[in-house]
């Protein structure tokens, strides 16, 4: 049966592999085996579609997200190895939608999604690096660990993201468990 999350679903794929302006709606209505009037009836136009599509995957990795971040951790160490687990794989679940990000970063038609789920998620990170790390170490330090553990998680993403794209195989490979003792040394 053809519902609005299956056309969303391949709509995410077309726009991961075209881009939004290269993603047709003959296209879209191919990938989600519907004809193209069908979208003009459900969603009214592309637009309409594409906002609801990438709005629906902000909203689905926000709540993965804050659900992760609520949760109280015995130490820094076991959420600094938990949350690069956690990025690494959250990054992986929504390809799709990072690919999408990145390819469009900048673009128009990511405008609405503000913050960038990448701003969102460094929030969510140096909240609770400012609640984890021990009291000895400052402000500073935290947002330093916040910006570490987010970027370097994030350029191991858009790596993968070239490779999908351009078939471009990582340079950059490092373990979740690696980076959280990195981390930890710098809290010492």
């Amino acid at each position: 049966m053809i519902t609005n999350e299956s056309i969303m679903d391949a709509t995410l794929c077309m726009m991961a592999k075209h881009g939004i302006k290269g993603s047709t709606t003959r296209q879209l209505a191919e990938a989600a085996g519907i004809n193209e009037a069908t979208i003009f009836k459900k969603f009214k136009n592309k637009d309409n579609l594409i906002h609801m599509t990438l709005e629906v995957q902000f909203e689905s990795m926000k709540a993965e997200i804050n659900q992760f971040f609520d949760k109280d951790f015995e130490s820094a160490k076991v959420f600094l190895r938990q949350a690069s687990q956690f990025i690494s794989d959250i990054y992986e679940k929504y390809r799709d939608f990072m690919v999408i990000s990145v390819r469009e970063m900048g673009s128009k038609d990511m405008e609405f999604i503000d913050p960038s789920i990448v701003e969102y998620l460094y929030e969510r990170v140096n909240q609770k690096v400012q609640e984890m790390i021990p009291s000895k170490n400052s402000s500073q330090e935290a947002d330093a660990i916040s910006l570490i553990l987010n970027s370097v998680i994030l350029l191991i993403m858009v790596e993968k993201v070239r490779d999908d794209i351009y078939k471009r195989p990582p340079t950059i490979t490092t373990t979740a468990d690696a980076l959280a003792d990195v981390l930890l040394k710098l809290l010492k």
